[in-house]
């Protein structure tokens, strides 16, 4: 039966990218930016832009502005803009989110139709790089959770891997170094036009206090692009653990968090010195210092779970830890 709803016939080329590029992992994909500004394509990034929401970006025009004045019209513009090769991305706006711990997290806000054409990209591109993704990675992917993440930490405890390496990265997603991120996404995809437009995204630059700030490293926290292209830059680190450390533990990872679950206090130790030191993480034309230009911002201590119970009196971090991670079916809500 063939597909008959944008959403059936979006699923459909999904599927068959996802396959292709399954077929073959050195594949580089060159036609892929005619499909981004297909009608279906288009209607299907409109409607999941609009199911999330969101307020307007620098033009002020928000997605009920839109709805009144007419969707088609407005998809129309995009995919002639994009057909022509005329479309040109606007600043995203900052804005700040208060954090746990009484510090400020900035989000950039893209306007609306620039939020849609990204989703229409992410849309054709992300099965290529989902057939490569690793079972470590988590964080937001197609069909995974913070759910499963914690699943697969409770499990590796419940085997024995009760030595906890917890870290992340320190401002990850405003210190990508954006030119090792596009050599990443060109190990993919080759087709110029779909590249010249990920670095227009890249290069958009931040509106905040009415001043235009050019973006010189990272990728706005906000973007809908954007979380796609920090696992892109991190499925380097799964691909690495996977090759030469998955000896020492089971590595879990959640966008820019992630614990290694090991057995032995010995094996924890090494994963930390590996972490610390990056000396297996990193190209030889890359920076000696630090794997990607970036290092850990939190190492907590190495805990040792209970193998089948809470200690009578347990440590603050055993504790801190425990909640945190759900392990034994605890009631855990997040990685750190």
């Amino acid at each position: 039966m063939r597909p008959n709803t944008p959403t059936d016939k979006v699923r459909e080329l999904q599927r068959r990218l996802y396959v292709a590029a399954k077929r073959s992992s050195t594949r580089r994909f060159h036609a892929l930016y005619d499909r981004i500004h297909r009608g279906d394509v288009l209607r299907e990034a409109w409607r999941r832009v609009r199911s999330n929401g969101g307020a307007a970006g620098v033009d002020g025009e928000s997605i009920r502005a839109i709805e009144e004045s007419g969707v088609d019209a407005f998809l129309e513009g995009i995919q002639a803009d994009l057909r022509a090769g005329t479309y040109r991305p606007s600043p995203v706006r900052r804005r700040y989110i208060p954090k746990a711990d009484g510090k400020q997290r900035p989000l950039g806000i893209p306007t609306v139709r620039d939020r849609v054409a990204q989703m229409a990209t992410k849309l054709v591109i992300e099965p290529l790089f989902e057939a490569d993704f690793l079972p470590s990675s988590y964080g937001f992917r197609p069909k995974r959770s913070t759910t499963q993440a914690l699943e697969a930490i409770r499990e590796a405890g419940n085997r024995g891997h009760n030595f906890v390496l917890d870290a992340d990265f320190k401002a990850y997603f405003d210190t990508i170094d954006q030119k090792k991120l596009m050599e990443m996404v060109g190990e993919r995809i080759s087709d110029r036009r779909v590249l010249k437009l990920l670095r227009k995204w890249l290069e958009a630059g931040v509106m905040e206090e009415g001043m235009v700030r050019n973006s010189v490293a990272g990728t706005p926290q906000g973007g809908v692009i954007s979380p796609l292209l920090a696992n892109v830059y991190l499925h380097y680190l799964d691909r690495i653990w996977a090759q030469r450390c998955k000896h020492l533990g089971v590595l879990v990872r959640y966008a820019d968090d992630f614990v290694v679950m090991c057995g032995t206090e010995s094996k924890v130790n090494e994963a930390r010195r590996r972490g610390g030191q990056r000396a297996r993480y990193r190209r030889s034309e890359w920076p000696l210092e630090r794997l990607f230009g970036m290092g850990l911002h939190r190492l907590r201590k190495s805990v040792r779970y209970p193998a089948q119970a809470t200690p009578r009196r347990p440590s603050v971090s055993r504790v801190r830890e425990t909640r945190t991670h759900g392990l034994k079916g605890g009631a855990g809500n997040g990685l750190a």
